[in-house]
């Protein structure tokens, strides 16, 4: 069972696909395996959005080197405390610092852009992501319905 399963009686969460772009201490999947299978989903119980981030290396002769990583985005700092019962207590408090949406890092003095993408919603971190809002969503079905 999913902690978002468990999670859901008191708040709610996310999945997302979770790869990195080298090997890590953790196990994590690498994204160059990625397939979009269950060996890929996280749970995202401190974050609301996903993120995927690509990284191209410009090297010489006009080759370039590609890395990617997915997962839950951070949105959390530790040591967060909250007095509860007059006591100061960690919390976990979730910020939302992220727009959704891509945005290219790019500066001509160095030789690697990064394109960062945050996104809503489960496993939106796929593979190809595509922002839809949900206003284009309705406004499409709208238009379906009055056609």
């Amino acid at each position: 069972m999913s902690k978002c399963n468990i999670l859901f009686l008191v708040s709610s969460c996310i999945r997302c696909f979770k790869c990195e772009p080298e090997e890590r201490y953790d196990g994590s999947p690498l994204c160059k395996d990625f397939d979009g299978s269950d060996s890929f989903l996280e749970d995202c119980t401190h974050s609301t959005m996903c993120f995927k981030r690509e990284t191209t290396l410009r090297l010489g002769d006009g080759m370039t080197s590609s890395t990617t990583q997915r997962g839950c985005a951070p949105q959390t700092l530790n040591g967060d405390q909250k007095k509860i019962n007059g006591k100061w207590q960690y919390v976990t408090t979730i910020y939302e610092v992220y727009n959704e949406g891509c945005t290219d890092n790019v500066d001509p003095e160095r030789p690697t852009k990064t394109v960062n993408c945050y996104c809503r919603g489960h496993l939106c971190n796929n593979s190809h992501i595509k922002i839809i809002s949900y206003k284009t969503v309705l406004l499409l079905i709208i238009v379906y319905f009055i056609s």
